[in-house]
């Protein structure tokens, strides 16, 4: 619970003009369209209202329920990132430095075309599954570059260290 002092400076510094440009800034970012520009407003909305320059509440009943939202879809990953993070989870499970590889062509081709990028997918992947997957996919690469009789020979070691990894 705030004090009484820690309330009359909150209201004292929270300026109705700050509110506002905070508005703007936010009908800004829905005009744009752009995810990375909204997250930007995002943080610095953030930073502005926790210091008590401005009031989260005020600014979002102004908004109407169509820009709430707008807003809202403009902050979330889009769909690809969660299919790409459930992909990767799976392919945890399935072991397989070539399911790894795989998902790891395609996603690099979705950053390519900017469907996604890369912080929206680890977003929704655990690190620690994050790490897994990473084990994944370079043992691919290894198993790929190395001389196939060196690879019969390393084949049980690689996939006892994959099976760690997982």
């Amino acid at each position: 619970m705030l004090d009484t002092k820690q309330q009359a400076r909150s209201r004292v510094q929270t300026d109705p003009a700050t509110n506002l440009e905070c508005l703007n800034f936010i009908r800004a970012a829905i005009v744009e369209a752009d995810r990375q520009t909204a997250q930007d407003i995002k943080n610095v909305l953030a930073e502005v209202c926790n210091s008590g320059y401005a009031d989260r509440a005020p600014i979002w009943a102004v908004l109407s329920e169509t820009e709430q939202q707008q807003f809202q879809e403009l902050l979330a990953p889009p769909p690809v990132a969660r299919d790409f993070a459930r992909r990767i989870r799976e392919s945890i499970g399935y072991n397989s430095p070539a399911v790894a590889g795989a998902i790891q062509t395609d996603l690099v081709r979705a950053i390519d075309a900017g469907k996604v990028t890369s912080a929206e997918v680890v977003a929704f992947v655990a690190r620690r599954n994050l790490q897994s997957f990473s084990g994944l996919w370079l043992a691919e690469r290894v198993i790929l570059v190395l001389h196939p009789k060196i690879c019969s020979r390393l084949a049980p070691s690689i996939e006892a260290a994959t099976k760690k990894i997982s």
